[in-house]
């Protein structure tokens, strides 16, 4: 069983990498940031295409565990909350199937934007609670496994992304859930100001 979870999975990110590198622009390459990127799995399929590449992930055993196993990722233990990266250094963000699980998903949004470079990517993948298989985790991870997690239908992560400063922000599928796509737009003290 464990055999096949493990083709599952790296079939899914063959499908996830796919879709993240069609919404890549020249602006958005050079470092990419897997917030939540558990040991790096993803993270690994994508070391080509970037110059960096890192996760941020809270677990110490998944960051020991993948800096011993994927000599091409780097791993920083921290948290989306307090991002320890210097800001307007990431080209790509990427969070897949982890937002849900950040306590303060606003705070995680603003720190997503502070180390984005201007017109960076924000890739969010996320688990379509709308959809049988989705209903199914939400229920399994908050009443069987006592979580806390907040889930969101794609309406609802797509406006709070919108309201924290991303521009261009739409939504894609997945054959797994939804991706909310987003680019850094220019800091609040760029904006033109109205007359």
């Amino acid at each position: 069983m464990a055999a096949l979870s493990e083709r599952d999975r790296k079939e899914s990110n063959g499908e996830l990498r796919s879709v993240l590198l069609s919404h890549l622009t020249e602006d958005s390459r050079g470092m990419m940031l897997d917030v939540g990127g558990g040991t790096g799995l993803l993270t690994e399929t994508l070391a080509d295409v970037f110059g960096q590449v890192l996760v941020l992930e809270p677990d110490l055993r998944k960051v020991e565990y993948g800096a011993k196993r994927r000599h091409e990722v780097g791993f920083i233990r921290g948290s989306a909350q307090e991002i320890p990266i210097v800001g307007g250094s990431v080209g790509t963000l990427v969070s897949v199937a982890a937002f849900h699980h950040f306590p303060d998903q606003d705070a995680a949004l603003e720190e997503m934007r502070r180390v984005l470079k201007p017109q960076g990517m924000l890739l969010l993948v996320e688990i379509d609670v709308t959809t049988v298989r989705g209903r199914l985790l939400r229920f399994t991870e908050n009443r069987l496994l006592g979580g806390s997690s907040k889930f969101l239908v794609p309406g609802q992560l797509l406006e709070k992304v919108g309201r924290h400063g991303f521009v261009d922000v739409r939504l894609d599928r997945t054959s797994r859930g939804y991706i909310v796509v987003a680019t850094r737009g220019p800091a609040p003290s760029m904006l033109p100001v109205e007359t």
